[in-house]
């Protein structure tokens, strides 16, 4: 049977309304569920396109390169540079000149292999040892002298008068020859001309007998030459041209002196290499026996004597230094190469070679190497025609292609290092390289790498420096540790009293100081976050760094009297202390502050006591032992442990004698066991830190060290001022939300508020904890301007709580500006972004885990 207008429900107006909702309610439902599932889908939406940006921009630091025949191939004609020293190609990519042994420059067309020019650098005459030193070319001759030349690619804009007829029909990017150089039209329209200038020196008279081997290098003071002679005597030499400005004339003034080698051994020296300040020559034998004579003053000593060769009976068949003139590449008859440098010693005079790291093995002998000027990346051509490129200092394998050319006697990498110009027996080829972030690796990203100046391979973040010879070193990881650093000590700080608070604001506070209170706390969260980084920086790091013992008192002492202070409340007569319930948060400040004052106070003199005077000094490690610093470790857990063990036993003593004691009986006693268990917790910190010390255990070096004024303290404290709010706001909603009638059972079974809220309250609101916690967390590992302006920003690796770190986000601010210029470098942050964007997920997914388990589990409850 239907129901009829007249059977609803009347309302005690005699009114009567329909129990079915109006359709303008529905309506408006029906859109509110649409727009909150839309923007929900779109919030996850958003965050995956971050994401997904983030991917896109990284993956081309992992692409693979690619190493391609240009379309001219492998030239088998007779090649007019077979015997070339030292090549090089313009920036352009359009021509290259070659020294060849006879001292001839020879000027080509990169692409045609047509000859420009030829000419000889000191003509009618012919070298006995000819290299390349960068921008100069440095030839040695039978009578002992060398000549050093400058060759440079020169560019001129031709104007439309000047171009002849011939050349106006070129279309852009085609190349033609005019008088000793080449003319391109660029995809502007304009008409670039090249040719390549040499400029001989004067002759420089080194000795009276010829010379063998030679290098050069060209330092801020002049160029440093070192060669060696038939007469087995080393000559090194500082060169210096000055030019008269009225007459034109050029004069060398040279300075140094010669080292006498032992002929035998000197005979067998295949190779001489100058190192990138001119004060190390290393010499090197055909079967991998090393000489490094360092520069000592005004005279040369023996450094060190060292095999280079990888195995017994291997030859070394090639060596040229890397980009810096540091590392030191070795080829052998193998086909291996291995990448060399010196290291740190204990005394620092002597010197020791270290092979980093050995790149893959080739097919053949190796018979050529070529450097890039520019960066680590190392081409390596072998005897049957192949060659290979790599990242000298990473290891990544590059490319690998063979060719027609026969033996490969030279390599040359063009400056923009996407062009290969292989030289070999049976003659020439050119190659094109696509290797934009050839200085990235997955394994320089994740692992430890063995760079130049370290004593053993290490985390290392550097990606700039004042000149592109030195490494770039991409670790993330000293980032990740950093970050992690920075959220470990700003939750140790936060994390407890954030929580701590928010239990009393909720269980313990009366209510109308409880909504003072609370919105006080939340407003804190408004304080942006560079305004606690410029005070953290400016304010409170300098007053830490004067008063260190003081504030780590305070920070020791204070909860001690805060605890002290809680039990001479119990002190109060029954009847008086109900009536005083509100002035207990007054109470609890006033203990806190005593306690500050007295342990500032009293910092000297713990100084004095466990630090011999000098705290700072105490953390280099020169003064004291280190049973000191476990005593600052070990308090607090031991505190914990031994309250523990107090609890278990302690409150079966107070309930036997409750019954037979008074109430202020039983205070003192609950005292006296709060005092004694204060002194067994210290004695137990001291008679484990002794413990360990006497083990050889030390604090020093790894959770303290030498002190850095923007420290990992200071970000803390800083820090955590940041997290409280968020924590603290969440996680009291939470407990409010517990329903009082469980409070109410509770207190009515005779339970304290403290057991009530311990065992009744903060089990059901578990989940809301860890969400306040979880949120907090996330907070610390994506803060920016406190980490950047009070942690000192320095990407290193320690524990040490008095030193300072770089995180993800600071390293992102500091450097995303300039790195816009550079390719890698601006791909490599966004993906430390990633890596952020990565660990900031994982933690909210746990998160959201256990929140879960923690809410099934508050329902079973």
């Amino acid at each position: 049977m239907s129901a009829t207008p007249d059977d609803r429900p009347a309302s005690f107006t005699g009114r009567r309304y329909s129990r079915k909702p109006r359709p303008a309610v529905l309506l408006a439902d029906r859109i509110a569920r649409r727009l909150i599932t839309t923007s929900g889908i779109g919030g996850i939406v958003a965050v995956s396109l971050v994401g997904l940006f983030l991917v896109w921009v990284v993956l081309p630091l992992l692409r693979p390169a690619r190493l391609e025949p240009e379309s001219s191939g492998v030239s088998r004609a007779a090649s007019p540079v077979a015997g070339a020293v030292a090549a090089q190609i313009d920036n352009y990519g359009t021509m290259s000149w070659s020294l060849l042994s006879d001292g001839t420059v020879v000027v080509q067309d990169l692409e045609t292999g047509a000859v420009l020019d030829r000419s000889a650098v000191v003509p009618g005459l012919t070298p006995t040892v000819a290299v390349s030193g960068g921008e100069r070319l440095v030839l040695g001759f039978a009578d002992g002298s060398v000549v050093t030349a400058a060759v440079e690619f020169t560019t001129a804009f031709l104007e439309d008068s000047e171009v002849p007829p011939e050349l106006r029909a070129m279309q852009p990017g085609q190349s033609l020859p005019r008088g000793r150089g080449l003319v391109t039209l660029t995809p502007e329209g304009q008409w670039r001309h090249q040719e390549v200038s040499l400029a001989p020196d004067p002759p420089v008279v080194l000795s009276a007998s010829p010379l063998r081997l030679l290098d050069a290098t060209v330092t801020g003071t002049g160029m440093m030459i070192a060669a060696l002679d038939s007469a087995a005597v080393l000559h090194h030499r500082l060169v210096t041209w000055k030019r008269n400005m009225l007459t034109g004339e050029t004069t060398a003034r040279v300075r140094g002196g010669d080292f006498q080698l032992d002929p035998a051994e000197a005979a067998g020296f295949t190779g001489l290499r100058l190192n990138d300040t001119g004060t190390l020559v290393l010499l090197v034998a055909g079967n991998g026996q090393l000489l490094a004579l360092a520069e000592d003053g005004t005279e040369f000593r023996v450094a060190c004597r060292q095999d280079l060769s990888p195995a017994p009976g291997v030859a070394v068949t090639a060596v040229t230094f890397l980009a810096g003139k540091v590392s030191l590449a070795v080829g052998d008859s193998q086909g291996g190469v291995g990448i060399w440098f010196p290291v740190p010693t204990t005394d620092g005079r002597e010197l020791k070679l270290a092979c980093a790291r050995r790149l893959h093995a080739g097919s053949a002998a190796v018979t050529a190497l070529g450097a890039s000027g520019r960066s680590r990346m190392l081409a390596v051509g072998y005897a049957d025609g192949s060659l290979q490129v790599f990242n000298a200092a990473n290891g990544r394998h590059l490319g690998a292609v063979e060719s027609d050319a026969g033996t490969v006697r030279k390599v040359a990498l063009s400056p923009r290092q996407d062009r290969l110009l292989i030289i070999g027996d049976a003659g020439r080829g050119l190659w094109r390289l696509e290797a934009p972030h050839a200085d990235v690796s997955l394994g320089m990203l994740v692992r430890p790498m063995w760079y130049e100046g370290y004593a053993a391979p290490a985390y290392v973040w550097q990606s700039s420096s004042a000149t592109d010879a030195t490494e770039p070193k991409l670790s993330l990881v000293p980032l990740v540790y950093g970050t992690m650093k920075a959220t470990f000590y700003s939750m140790l700080f936060g994390l407890p009293v954030a929580l701590l608070a928010a239990i009393y604001t909720s269980e313990f506070l009366p209510r109308r100081t409880r909504t003072r209170v609370k919105p006080v706390i939340e407003v804190m969260a408004s304080l942006p976050s560079v305004v606690l980084g410029f005070l953290a920086a400016l304010v409170f790091a300098p007053m830490v760094e004067g008063h260190v013992v003081g504030v780590l008192s305070v920070l020791l002492v204070g909860p001690f009297f805060l605890l002290l202070g809680a039990h001479f409340w119990q002190l109060l007569p029954r009847d008086v202390a109900p009536r005083l319930a509100a002035w207990r948060p007054v109470a609890a400040f006033l203990a806190i502050a005593i306690g500050a004052v007295v342990a500032w106070r009293i910092a000297p003199a713990l100084e004095s006591l466990l630090f011999e005077g000098n705290f700072k000094a105490w953390l280099e490690g020169r003064v004291g032992s280190g049973v000191s610093g476990w005593l600052l470790l070990l308090l607090a857990p031991c505190a914990v442990l031994v309250g523990w063990f107090n609890v278990i036993r302690g409150d079966a003593l107070l309930r036997s004698r409750g019954a037979r004691w008074r109430h202020r009986e039983l205070a003192l006693l609950d005292l006296a066991r709060f005092l004694i268990s204060a002194l067994a917790a210290v004695g137990l910190a001291l008679f484990l830190g002794w413990l360990l010390d006497a083990a050889g255990w030390d604090p020093r070096g790894a959770v303290f060290g030498t002190y850095v004024q923007r420290n990992a303290l200071v970000v803390g404290v800083a820090m955590g001022f940041a997290v409280i709010p968020l924590i603290y706001t969440i996680s009291e909603d939470a407990l409010v939300s517990v329903p009082d009638h469980l409070r109410a059972a509770s207190l009515g079974a005779g339970a304290s508020k403290w057991q009530t809220a311990v065992r009744v309250v903060i089990p059901p609101a578990m989940s809301g904890l860890f969400s306040a916690a979880m949120i907090g967390l996330g907070r610390a590992v994506g803060e920016t301007m406190i980490v950047l302006m009070a942690a000192g920003n320095t990407p290193i690796m320690e524990m040490n709580v008095f030193n300072g770190f770089r995180t993800l986000s600071a390293n992102l601010a500091v450097e995303l500006p300039e790195a816009v210029q550079n390719s890698t470098h601006y791909r490599t942050l966004f993906l430390a972004a990633l890596t952020l964007f990565a660990m900031t997920f994982i933690l909210n997914t746990v998160a959201e885990a256990v929140r879960l388990h923690f809410r099934r589990k508050t329902r079973r409850l």
